[in-house]
């Protein structure tokens, strides 16, 4: 039974090296991530002034629409270059992107 053993377990770990890292976040985590860049992004604090941010609303995927007060704010996220070396793995890197701010009078 030993021998059966060692041969299969050699295999399965020849196969999972040999495939490509996956190393995402879950869904979860990384809406969480994409929410905490929004709120601490001084370019997004900007467009509101003393108003605030009242809600963030995902419309599509990579796409937030930021309200405060009679402004609503359009942010989509980008991912950035990955400059790591081969093999790397580790959360999504991305960057926001923040349209220009649309105020009701």
């Amino acid at each position: 039974m030993r021998a059966f053993v060692l041969p299969s377990l050699a295999v399965v770990v020849g196969l999972l090296t040999a495939l490509p890292a996956q190393a995402a976040l879950p869904p979860q985590y990384q809406r969480q991530a994409e929410l905490a860049a929004i709120i601490a992004d001084m370019g997004v604090a900007d467009a509101f002034g003393f108003s605030g941010v009242d809600a963030i609303e995902l419309i599509a995927p990579d796409h937030y629409l930021v309200r405060g007060g009679a402004c609503v704010l359009s942010v989509t996220i980008e991912d950035v270059p990955n400059t790591h070396e081969a093999g790397w793995a580790g959360p999504r890197e991305f960057k926001l992107v923040l349209g220009t701010p649309a105020c009701s009078q």
